[in-house]
């Protein structure tokens, strides 16, 4: 078959499935001759029986016309899907299983096939000759002693510190976090887990007056609409307490000292880590690169870890 294919290989949300009893299904595109396939990844595999899917159309004449096909029929199955309120990960920014081109060519060359890259999400490829999808996992265990766990669960037993509810949801966040496989969703679980600490306090009776001022403004302003003025004076009233910013520097100098993460003070750290949050939850563009989060997500799990230990951080379990 000449010209162009592609392929979407996604994970489908593990309490949701699609009701198809067979490993494959297809429907024609309008005006082309081309077919839509949708398969199980496994071919042992019905579609409702596998998590692991696969939308592929081969034969497009040009790789221009294979890319904007592409793009229409992932757009469609993301919004057909979240209609669908079945949970997707199309691997835009999760973990990829990347062979080398060394690694296919001699994979190539021993099957006797030609070989590419099982890609979690989007590619495209050269229809022929028909290739086969090789993937490649690979995971890794953090092993705690078993003197350190017996030393820090007697500590702790010792110590009969009482958790407040915030800081149990905060414990639980940070777990939660230890089975992300996404890891924006692994660093917004450990941003929150701080988040959930933070008590912020009232500014300075100064600041509240100047803030006293602006809403009695916005109140008397005649040329700003009811709902625009709710707005305003809503987000005002935030200006009383100090920001989200500023109440995660002070619990990070209070709690820690002088430690630092990624040679940065326990406050510089948590602004450099709110700041990729924010720029991350408010779509601010570009947006942070997986490098970017990477780079800081294994320090803010260290810097978690010693927030929620309290005065515990500095027990040498050696």
């Amino acid at each position: 078959m000449p010209g162009y294919s592609f392929r979407i290989r996604f994970h489908r949300s593990p309490t949701d499935s699609i009701n198809i009893d067979s490993a494959k299904w297809e429907w024609p595109i309008p005006k082309t001759g081309l077919f839509l396939v949708l398969s199980s990844h496994k071919p042992e595999q019905t579609i409702k029986q596998s998590s692991t899917l696969v939308i592929k159309s081969e034969g497009w004449s040009t790789k221009r016309e294979a890319e904007s096909a592409a793009d229409k029929y992932l757009n469609a199955l993301m919004i057909a899907l979240a209609k669908l309120r079945i949970g997707a990960d199309f691997g835009n920014r999760g973990p990829k299983s990347i062979f080398t081109n060394a690694g296919l060519d001699w994979l190539s060359g021993n099957s006797g096939t030609r070989i590419l890259n099982d890609s979690h999400g989007l590619m495209l490829y050269e229809s022929n000759p028909q290739p086969k999808f090789a993937s490649m996992h690979m995971s890794a265990e953090r092993g705690v002693p078993k003197e350190h766990f017996e030393k820090a669960f007697n500590h702790a037993i010792n110590c009969s510190r009482n958790l407040t509810e915030r800081e149990k949801i905060s414990i639980e966040l940070y777990n939660a976090s230890f089975f992300q496989k996404i890891i924006d969703t692994r660093f917004l679980l450990l941003v929150m887990a701080i988040e959930a600490l933070l008590k912020p306090s009232e500014r300075s009776q100064v600041a509240k007056e100047h803030v006293t001022i602006l809403i009695s403004e916005t109140e008397n302003n005649t040329y700003l609409s009811p709902d625009e003025k709710k707005s305003f004076i809503g987000s005002l009233k935030w200006l009383y307490n100090e920001s989200i910013n500023q109440a995660g520097r002070k619990l990070s100098r209070r709690i820690i000292g002088e430690k630092k993460y990624a040679d940065k003070s326990p406050e510089a750290f948590f602004s450099h880590c709110y700041s990729i949050r924010s720029r991350l939850v408010h779509g601010a563009s570009p947006l942070p690169t997986q490098e970017i989060i990477g780079n800081v997500v294994g320090q803010l799990e260290i810097f978690v870890s010693d927030i929620l230990s309290g005065d515990f951080q500095n027990i040498d379990l050696t």
